[in-house]
């Protein structure tokens, strides 16, 4: 079963508010653009130096992977993408979880981002780029390719802006050029076609997680399949926030069904289950779901299980200092709040919430403390989110 990632990450973000405003001017038109090329070699294994840790001196290598990635990465099917900032541009490197990079593609720093999506075929790597439609101003665009192979699939198609982080959704610049983001275009993540576009009369789109597009219209919230089925339809209220609200908020994937709406950090998030429009949680602070046992995980005070159709499972403690980290290959690991401290990092099952006994604490935790992200192979990022190492599987 796949394991859907975290929203989009848009990329540079100083240039965010320009790409925005302008969607793409002439800045960096000389940077040049590549489709995936294959790869097929290991990455760079981390420098036991690097680690500052003194057991681990005179020993040739840590078994740590080091991607040279520079933001955080997204994955699905045990394949996870980032990118790399190069002199000339951006290099996205796609590496599966032995720590094999599968392969490379280049995008200039301006109007490039990328996002890992679920398809009808398998996950998706959508990548931004830009073309020249006259002498002095640039397209947006937005090109599908296997996240595996790198094969294209579609594209480019031509997009008004760049992506929102909020699934495969793209927002034109502000009509005023300040506050509330322009018109929005939604595409189909397995053929890239439009599948919603916002104009006069229209309903506003709010949000498109794999198979689940949400749209707003008279104070509603309204769920589609991607051939335009409608699944349900809520008084966005009793989600307990408006349209406008839930159209500027953040929506994030958890698993290929629910998704966690409101800003990391608040505890105010709400779990929504995309069939059904049914708010599953709500005064969350984070979320995740594990395959193997099919189950969402909650925190707000303690930590929750539920069945998929919103059970409840099991409830667990959770330490005044802690937070959930990640969840998946069965287990739900909550780690310290702040840094990278080992301190009151507990790992417990996912089906039952109960401590994980006998189970010796990896290397990996007691360097870096609690990671931040497990795939179902068991391959999982450490270190710091925003330019995160890799420990690869260990089937």
């Amino acid at each position: 079963m796949r394991h859907p990632a975290a929203g989009a990450m848009i990329l540079p973000a100083c240039l965010l508010t320009l790409a925005s405003l302008t969607a793409c001017t002439g800045l960096d038109a000389d940077s040049g653009s590549s489709d995936p090329r294959p790869v097929h070699s290991p990455a760079e294994t981390l420098d036991p130096a690097a680690t500052h840790d003194p057991a681990a001196a005179g020993t040739d290598g840590t078994g740590i992977v080091d991607p040279g990635w520079d933001t955080a990465a997204q994955e699905a099917d045990g394949v996870f993408l980032s990118l790399h900032e190069k002199d000339s541009g951006l290099e996205f490197r796609a590496v599966d979880s032995t720590g094999t990079i599968l392969w490379t593609a280049l995008r200039p720093r301006v109007c490039s981002g990328f996002l890992v999506s679920e398809s009808e075929t398998g996950p998706v790597a959508v990548l931004m780029d830009q073309e020249s439609v006259s002498n002095d101003s640039l397209a947006t665009t937005a090109s599908g390719f296997d996240l595996t192979t790198g094969k294209k699939l579609w594209g480019p198609v031509e997009v008004p802006g760049p992506l929102l982080g909020s699934g495969l959704v793209f927002a034109g610049p502000p009509q005023d050029f300040i506050g509330e983001g322009g018109p929005r275009t939604a595409l189909d993540p397995t053929t890239g076609k439009r599948l919603a576009l916002e104009e006069a009369g229209s309903p506003r789109v709010i949000t498109l997680l794999g198979s689940h597009l949400v749209l707003a219209e008279e104070g509603n919230l309204i769920g589609q399949d991607l051939d335009g089925h409608q699944l349900w339809t809520r008084d966005a209220q009793d989600l307990g926030v408006s349209v406008d609200e839930a159209r500027e908020a953040p929506w994030e994937a958890i698993g290929s069904s629910h998704a966690l709406l409101g800003s990391a950090g608040d505890g105010q998030r709400t779990l929504i289950d995309l069939r059904s429009g049914s708010a599953v949680a709500t005064g969350v602070d984070a979320a995740g779901y594990d395959a193997g046992s099919d189950t969402l995980v909650t925190s707000d005070s303690q930590l929750h299980g539920f069945d998929p159709d919103g059970t409840k499972r099991w409830d667990a403690p959770l330490a005044d200092d802690a937070e959930l980290s990640t969840v998946g290959a069965g287990l739900v690991v909550t780690g310290a709040a702040t840094g990278h401290e080992t301190n009151g990092t507990e790992t417990r099952a996912a089906s039952d919430g109960q401590i994980v006994e006998g189970r010796a604490e990896p290397e990996d935790v007691r360097r870096f403390g609690a990671p931040h992200h497990i795939a179902e192979s068991g391959a999982r990022l450490v270190g710091d989110p925003d330019s995160p190492l890799l420990v690869p599987d260990e089937g």
